[in-house]
């Protein structure tokens, strides 16, 4: 992985042409791999959205449909703090999805799709900003750190509940603000699509992109004060672009009460139902910094290594510091590491502090997605040491071959490294691969192929559909699968939500249906309980085995039409 101590960008230019950047393109195409075999694998598995994905969905369809969504899925700020109904912050993935979801003519395929090219987009991002940044070394770096990405969060990646798009949004935002970092002009657009759509999906990552965009926000203004210009036209696209992408919410603040800012700033503000220590908050992030074995994730305790790497990383700064203290000359791709360095520590202390305001135990499950932080940390520390070695061995005298074999050396390690920490048993990253709910998909597909079949005759073709019910499966999972299967065909959906706010689905309450409907409700029992009567005759009952249970639990379906 050698390079030679030129300017990066003197010798990268921003043509994207294939035979200029065969490096790029050729990782790039190898990175795609995964993404097109998960698309099709779960495609081929007979995966349909359910849960929170179908709201997704729903919401998708809406945003092409006529019932623009202004913020993003509901949060559970309620189990935060009491008496707090905080939306997540924006509904761009409801609109970038939905375009390739109404393209296909609502297909679950144009769903994934959409979900698919959005991943395929931040990888592209992440790779070229390392390249144009630090050239093949970073490209590398950057290669290593989306296949740690794609060890730990696997197929899921393709899918589009909310947290998982943040992701790679993340990674490309941290990559994007290390370009800016180093003075490339003209990225302010970019990175403002990528904190944007990565700050609107999940609350959980907010914080982290949000301190990102205000730091390169203040650096922006201190260059421009010193006399360093932006691009021509930049502040334009870029007003343009965040306008664009924020109109959602802008909107949602002057037409409704309370508003979402207001419920995100109590969420922030007030004292938690439960704090987390910082203790937990730093032993956490230990875990997500060096993720390639779960040895110290599984008993709690700090992750060693993590500490060795976090050691580094101040050094690598402090180096820097007293060489430009002493006036000294800097190696060029020195520089660029550490400039990595510092914008990964950055993003450790954003999730550090993010980890500390998320009460209660679902912290943990939203500090780790921000996992392209501590990884993107590592990557960092992980070039800046190949840089240093390289230096060293350079002033020692070392032979033009010598360099060469750490170049090669440093190739192999960081593409194999990654790739063995993400596919062996004894040092696995994997912690979301397997959560793609595929046994709720399985009920959903149960109740769909004989429900939805069944609503399309007489007597209740030509009824709106009044969907409701009571249970965590039966209401959580297969409740929004129906109502979103047969929204996309066509039909008129009206359900009762518990949800106080009204913002985005509040068209579909069945105070809006005009007389006769038709009535589903869904049931669900344990295996150690019985039924009870039904609140009203039902002229169709279907009962299901209840998969999530490991007894003689079932679902029951009750289809009636009902005349108020």
């Amino acid at each position: 992985m050698p390079t030679s101590t030129a300017s990066i960008r003197d010798r990268i230019g921003r043509r994207l042409a294939v035979r200029e950047h065969p490096w790029f393109w050729a990782v790039f195409a190898v990175l795609l791999v995964p993404i097109v075999f998960w698309f099709f694998s779960r495609l081929g598995e007979g995966w349909l959205p359910q849960g929170d994905d179908a709201m997704i969905a729903t919401r998708a369809h809406d945003a092409w449909t006529g019932h623009w969504p202004l913020v993003g899925m509901r949060s559970t700020s309620d189990q935060t703090v009491d008496g707090v109904f905080a939306y997540h912050p924006g509904p761009l993935e409801f609109y970038v999805i939905g375009l390739p979801y109404l393209l296909s003519g609502w297909q679950v395929w144009g769903l994934l799709l959409g979900c698919a090219l959005v991943l395929a987009a931040f990888v592209g991002v992440s790779l070229w900003s390392g390249y144009r940044a630090a050239g093949r070394p970073g490209l590398l770096v950057m290669a290593a750190a989306t296949v740690t990405l794609y060890g730990l969060f696997g197929s899921v990646l393709v899918l589009p509940w909310n947290p998982w798009p943040t992701v790679f949004g993340l990674l490309a935002s941290l990559a994007v603000a290390w370009r800016m970092l180093l003075g490339h002009r003209g990225l302010w657009p970019l990175f403002m699509v990528c904190v944007s759509w990565t700050g609107q999906a999940h609350l959980g990552v907010t914080p982290v992109v949000g301190l990102l965009g205000v730091w390169m926000l203040a650096l922006t203004i201190r260059r421009w004060w010193r006399g360093y210009r932006s691009a021509p036209g930049s502040v334009g696209k870029t007003l343009i672009v965040t306008l664009v992408c924020w109109l959602g919410p802008l909107i949602e603040v002057v037409t409704y009460s309370p508003n979402n800012v207001g419920e995100i700033l109590a969420l922030t503000t007030a004292e938690k139902t439960e704090d987390t220590p910082r203790g937990e908050a730093w032993v956490h992030l230990t875990q997500m910094m060096f993720p390639w074995t779960r040895q110290w994730r599984d008993v709690g305790e700090v992750t060693w290594p993590a500490v060795v790497l976090l050691a580094l990383g101040v050094l690598a700064v402090a180096w820097r510091a007293r060489d430009r203290r002493h006036r000294r000359r800097i190696d060029p791709n020195i520089d660029a590491a550490t400039s990595a360095v510092v914008v990964g520590l950055f993003a450790l202390a954003a999730c550090f502090w993010a980890g500390t305001r998320t009460g209660g135990d679902l912290r943990i499950v939203y500090l780790d997605f921000t996992m392209a932080g501590p990884v993107f940390f590592t990557a960092a520390v992980a070039l800046w040491a190949f840089h240093r070695a390289r230096l060293t061995l350079e002033q020692r005298g070392e032979t033009p071959e010598r360099l060469r074999s750490l170049g090669r050396y440093a190739t192999v390690a960081a593409l194999l490294l990654p790739v063995v920490g993400a596919t062996a048993g004894w040092a696995s990253v994997r912690t979301f691969v397997e959560s793609g709910n595929e046994v709720n998909t399985k009920q959903a597909r149960l109740v769909l192929d004989d429900l939805v079949p069944v609503l399309q005759k007489w007597p209740y073709a030509d009824l709106p559909v009044e969907v409701e019910g009571v249970g965590f499966t039966a209401w959580g999972s297969v409740g929004p699968a129906v109502s979103h299967q047969l929204i996309v065909e066509g039909r008129s959906v009206y359900y009762e939500s518990w949800w106080p706010k009204s913002a985005d689905d509040d068209h579909r309450r069945p105070r809006d249906i005009d007389g006769r409907r038709v009535v589903v409700r869904l049931e669900e029992r344990a295996g150690d309980t019985g039924w009870a009567d039904p609140q009203e005759p039902a002229d169709e009952t279907f009962t299901y085995p209840l998969l999530t249970d490991e007894g003689d639990g079932e679902i029951r379906v009750l289809v009636s039409i009902r005349d108020e």
